[in-house]
């Protein structure tokens, strides 16, 4: 009897000191822009575009001066059931924030590792030019040579624009605006059709 009493004494002590196991950490993955792809517009490198200034074809002048550059992060979570720890992953995004110091308006640039934008989520790498009260996107790898939409060059003002590529307000509105954007000037061009304004670029 008493070796049964020894013995159960002993087992319980094992079990009663067993540690408790340790939870397996969550998972955190961060994914960054890279340089070349912050220079795919002069927003975030250049500090000639620091101030904007675009005239109309019915002689209205805006400038907006860049105020900050904001860095953010887009979250996407991984639930797998059955699994002891959740993922949760981080896309970087920069902004460069612009404040209107002359006539009426608005302007801001984000370049996205990845997030939602209108009604296709979840693209990568989208820089979002925002003017008034539309949101033109584009793909960074869209900037540049060597892309089937590119325009080889447009004539402005007796100024010519090289890899000029042609997007429109929340991708698929052809109609209301488009804008003229390559890696040298960023949006140097804005047709707002609605009322008959087409934007350029002063430099």
């Amino acid at each position: 009897m008493k070796q049964k009493l020894l013995l159960f004494y002993i087992a319980f002590s094992f079990f009663a000191c067993k540690p408790e196991p340790k939870p397996i950490p969550d998972k955190h993955n961060y994914y960054y822009l890279t340089a070349e792809q912050l220079a795919k517009t002069p927003y975030f490198t250049n500090p000639a575009f620091d101030t904007l200034t675009f005239v109309s074809n019915q002689n209205d002048t805006v400038v907006f001066a860049k105020t900050r550059v904001d860095s953010g992060w887009y979250r996407e979570i991984d639930f797998n059931p059955g699994v002891e720890f959740t993922t949760y992953h981080y896309y970087q995004q920069i902004s460069a924030n612009y404040q209107t110091i002359k006539g009426e308006g608005s302007f801001g640039v984000v370049h996205s590792k990845k997030g939602g934008a209108y009604n296709r989520n979840y693209l990568s790498n989208v820089v979002r030019v925002s003017f008034a009260e539309h949101n033109c996107y584009i793909q960074d790898n869209f900037l540049g040579i060597n892309h089937k939409v590119i325009i080889d060059s447009m004539l402005l003002n007796n100024k010519k624009y090289y890899q000029v590529t042609e997007f429109f307000n929340n991708w698929v509105d052809s109609i209301s605006v488009r804008a003229y954007i390559n890696i040298d000037y960023g949006v140097f061009h804005i047709l707002e059709n609605k009322n008959s304004k087409n934007w350029i670029l002063i430099h």
